[in-house]
């Protein structure tokens, strides 16, 4: 019997649920104990669920923490599926990432410093940040090559090139977002990420 929409829906949201369940166990237990020390079996247990289980939702202790919670990818390859690629631009990618994080000033408090905690960990463990480099190269090499017949190798090539520095540009704000957030006399109301993010695209483009 095909499954209903309403079945599916629950089991889609029950996966999500766990799947965050284990993110957030990690984080905690990266912060407490540190990256390098914890275990998988360590952060299956926290959560509540199995290795194996572990490993059905993230291929690695790093993609637990880095997996794309807040929708980054998905806006940007919806962006690019319904774009002319010959006609996209670096003001594109940028108008995508900026909707997304002047969306993230709008949800709860409680987000906005998880969110500010998973940025701090990553800053501060060297083999999440390789692994974030690594992700961000990754995938803006991928997203042309998926482009296939609609773009030239040319027009691939200057896509990679423009989503190398719109991805720069959201690391750099979220680095800078954490260090003045955490700098000694900040106030106790953090700078909207939107804000810093506008900041490096403007110096970027004085470069």
């Amino acid at each position: 019997m095909p499954e209903s929409s309403e079945t599916g829906g629950l089991r889609a949201r029950r996966r999500d649920a766990t799947r965050l369940e284990i993110h957030e166990a990690a984080v905690e237990l990266f912060e407490r104990n540190g990256f390098d020390e914890t275990t998988v079996d360590e952060i299956a247990a926290a959560a509540g669920v199995s290795p194996r289980t572990f490993f059905r939702y993230f291929p690695t202790k790093e993609e637990c923490v880095l997996f794309d919670r807040f929708g980054f990818d998905q806006a940007l390859d919806d962006h690019l599926a319904g774009t002319d690629p010959d006609a996209l631009s670096l003001a594109d990618i940028e108008g995508v990432y900026r909707q997304l994080l002047e969306g993230f000033g709008d949800r709860s408090d409680d987000v906005s410093a998880h969110f500010m905690r998973v940025q701090k960990l990553v800053l501060a463990t060297p083999t999440l940040s390789r692994a974030a480099l690594g992700r961000y190269a990754d995938k803006s090499r991928r997203r042309p090559e998926a482009l296939g017949d609609r773009s030239s190798a040319r027009t691939r090539g200057q896509l990679r090139m423009i989503l190398e520095i719109a991805n720069l540009e959201v690391q750099c704000a979220f680095e800078e977002w954490v260090e003045i957030n955490e700098r000694p006399g900040s106030s106790g109301t953090p700078r909207p990420l939107v804000d810093v993010y506008d900041d490096v695209c403007r110096r970027m483009r004085e470069l």
